[in-house]
């Protein structure tokens, strides 16, 4: 309904608002001013503080102005938001930087009445960046200078609002005069013409909580749409019915109907979380997460008289395995050059009988040693097998000073295909290196606990060969309980007795597999607090309690109570 209002005679209100901080339903708002414009002039203002539920940080004061005793005696945010409902009613609204202002206006809206506020919202940021490419800086006090408005913008909400009426009817004359008549149209030349249905979905959110962890977005029909992690749940997930998206999409936020969510104590609890509900169940619109599912070999079957090698999804018992893997672009492009640089066989083609010769276009074009029609020896090609086997073992570093060295010498020659395919090895090379670097470093480490946590819940995380066996999760009370040794060694004897899948012996699973760079990543990332087992699992689980203890500077021993007697 508000999209037909017209932009020379209809009615629309600028809003600006001052928080103590940039988290809706955590950080409070402290004031809120509009400004009601009809027919291109300013009619009314609105301007009140209000009384937020927490301390205004320093930090807002300075640059607002605004101090606690000036708040002491204000309404609350319900109060306020609800007087100012009433002066915006049946107008559109102008905000400079929706997404902020909006944000808390939505969702104080969403908790007072139910519904976040109509749209469109126009933005006077986006019609500025739309309107004036040559301009340096579109913060407000720029373009009020730009538009050379009366108001000078000054951190306080009434001021600021005055100064975005008097820049939006600025801007009227400028939508006008390239053909554009309506809100709605105004709305489309911004890229939010999706506004109205998104902001609809805002309810899905507001019950997240403003904590870590992960969310679930589902369709209509209850399937997973997309699976993510956030620091701040109700900030992340809010964020996505703000976006300007084509409603014709796959957007998750154009089909989510329902969000789901878990919260995590530690960042690594919910990259872990994630990662096994992507592979539980594979979610329409997340096609990153598909990469690196199962694991991938480059196998050699040395028994065999000319052994090539093949890209493979499974480990061989017999023969050679290079890998696991994740990455199959890497694996294939390193064999293809392996067999390029070594002269290896590239058929796949039985070579017990060699009489019944058929055509082979590797053979034709000198690509293959053609053992097939005795090109090569048993002896002669067992030489090369070796040599590109030790290429990726022990031999590497040379291997790839041999290929930068070709790939210098085809680009100074202008052979630039050439060129183009040593690259490509190279970045092979190095991918699988420091992937079989990553498995051998956790093939090294046969039990380890990473110790997170928040101020009420201590996250263990067992590890075992690089991968996640166990995730233990207590609160901060429980580590007082006496008990609460002995249940630390029984969980660690019973994780780290269990057989467990060698990541260079053993075909791990997606999961264990995903799970060994995950960690690997994060560890170098961020170096949380780990102990490590020395092979005496009760001396083991008395250096996890102790850590646990000075992780959540929870005291290692308690004093005697003395009496009063």
């Amino acid at each position: 309904m508000l999209a037909g209002t017209s932009l020379l005679d209809g009615d629309f209100v600028t809003v600006d608002i001052e928080t103590t901080g940039c988290r809706p339903g955590t950080n409070s708002i402290i004031e809120i001013g509009a400004a009601r414009i009809r027919s291109g002039v300013v009619v009314s203002k609105f301007g009140e503080l209000v009384r937020p539920e927490e301390p205004i940080p320093t930090a807002i004061v300075h640059l607002t102005g605004i101090d606690q005793a000036m708040v002491e005696d204000a309404d609350n945010v319900i109060a306020v938001m609800r007087r100012f409902r009433e002066f915006a009613a049946d107008s559109v609204l102008v905000a400079h930087n929706h997404r902020f202002d909006l944000g808390f206006l939505d969702y104080e809206a969403e908790r007072g009445w139910g519904l976040p506020f109509p749209r469109p919202v126009l933005d006077t940021l986006v019609l500025a960046r739309r309107l004036h490419p040559e301009f340096e800086r579109y913060n407000l006090r720029e373009l009020a200078r730009a538009y050379q408005v009366e108001t000078i913008p000054d951190h306080r909400a009434p001021t600021d609002a005055m100064a975005t009426a008097e820049i939006w009817c600025k801007m009227i004359t400028e939508l006008t005069s390239r053909g554009m008549e309506t809100a709605g149209q105004v709305a489309r030349f911004s890229g939010l013409a999706l506004q109205g249905n998104l902001a609809r979905k805002l309810v899905l959110a507001t019950h997240l909580p403003d904590a870590s962890g992960v969310y679930i977005m589902r369709g209509a029909d209850g399937g997973v749409l997309h699976i993510g992690r956030a620091k701040s749940l109700r900030t992340r997930v809010r964020s996505y019915f703000y976006s300007p998206v084509d409603p014709d999409s796959d957007h998750p936020a154009v089909l989510t109907e329902h969000i789901d969510h878990v919260v995590c104590a530690s960042a690594l609890d919910a990259q872990l979380l994630e990662s096994r509900l992507s592979l539980r169940y594979h979610p329409r619109l997340d096609h990153d997460q598909e990469r690196g599912r199962n694991a991938t070999y480059i196998h050699a079957d040395t028994a065999s008289r000319f052994p090539r090698l093949r890209v493979t999804s499974r480990r061989y018992a017999t023969g050679v395995n290079i890998g696991p893997l994740t990455n199959h672009w890497a694996a294939e492009t390193l064999a293809h050059t392996l067999r390029t640089h070594f002269g290896l066989r590239r058929c796949i083609r039985r070579l017990d009988d060699v009489s019944a010769l058929r055509p082979c276009p590797y053979r034709e074009n000198g690509t293959c040693p053609h053992p097939c029609d005795g090109g090569t020896t048993v002896e002669a090609y067992r030489g090369r097998i070796e040599a590109a086997l030790r290429a990726v073992d022990g031999e590497a570093e040379s291997f790839r000073a041999s290929l930068q060295g070709l790939r210098e010498a085809a680009a100074g020659a202008q052979r630039y295909e050439d060129a183009i395919a040593y690259r490509d090895g190279l970045r092979a090379i190095d991918r699988t290196m420091s992937a079989l670097a990553i498995v051998r470093e956790s093939a090294q480490t046969p039990a380890m606990v990473i110790i997170e946590g928040d101020e009420r819940t201590l996250v263990l995380h067992f590890i075992r060969y690089g991968y996640l066996i166990r995730t233990l999760r207590v609160a901060k009370e429980k580590l007082l309980d006496e008990s609460w040794e002995e249940k630390l060694t029984g969980q660690i004897r019973r994780a780290y007795m269990m057989p467990a899948r060698h990541p260079e012996h053993d075909s791990l699973t997606p999961r264990q597999l995903r799970d060994i760079f995950l960690i690997h990543t994060y560890r170098q990332q961020n170096a949380p607090s780990e102990v490590r087992s020395n092979g005496d699992l009760d001396d083991f689980a008395r250096r996890v309690l102790l850590a646990s203890h000075r992780f959540m500077r929870v005291p290692h021993t308690r004093h005697a109570v003395v009496s009063d007697d």
